[in-house]
């Protein structure tokens, strides 16, 4: 899947190249909702509450979300439905992996880079709230490795639009590795 036409949105603010925003918004489901063409949406959001399983060294690394689970109690597409697509999109699927980004075009002398991240299930909750220690716990059982406040939203968003996601979580303080910002740039 080519990336080189991607909507790019950074929630963490370390992506010069992308689309900043503060957190979801009308904003962002309007840059998702234009008409451009694109096939992929790449998303970068921050991450939070690792589970113990998903620690190097008793450190958060990024890591490529493969699914999600939708905490939040909200959707975005509620009210009108917007013609762009499905009052229901589905969301099967929706994640790329790593193998998913491989331009067969291009060569990549180092292998690709994205191939080193983890992957991981992200658990969506509403912007501003922090999980207890008992509701972080829970949430591991569910499956979920972190949880983030917007890939969700903007997933859900995207998957109405018809688009792919590429969902990058990045541990706060952290920022993606020089060889990921370069393979998803390029």
């Amino acid at each position: 899947m080519k990336l080189r036409h991607a909507k790019r949105i950074d929630f963490t603010g370390t992506c010069p190249e992308f689309d900043y925003f503060e957190k979801f918004s009308e904003a962002t489901l309007e840059l998702i909702r234009n008409k451009e063409k694109a096939e992929v949406v790449i998303v970068i959001d921050r991450a939070f509450g690792f589970s113990p399983s998903h620690l190097k060294d008793d450190r958060a690394e990024a890591h490529i979300v493969s699914d999600h689970l939708n905490l939040m109690g909200d959707n975005p597409l509620v009210g009108p439905n917007d013609p762009i697509g499905d009052r229901f999109p589905v969301v099967n699927n929706i994640y790329l992996s790593a193998a998913d980004t491989i331009d067969q075009e291009e060569t990549w002398t180092m292998g690709n880079p994205l191939s080193k991240l983890r992957s991981g299930i992200v658990a969506g909750v509403k912007s501003g709230l922090t999980p207890s220690q008992e509701d972080l716990e829970l949430m591991h059982k569910m499956g979920a490795h972190f949880y983030n406040f917007n890939t969700v939203s903007t997933m859900i968003v995207a998957a109405h639009a018809g688009l792919k996601v590429l969902a990058l979580a990045v541990p706060e303080g952290a920022v993606l590795p020089d060889q990921v910002l370069m393979a998803i740039n390029r």
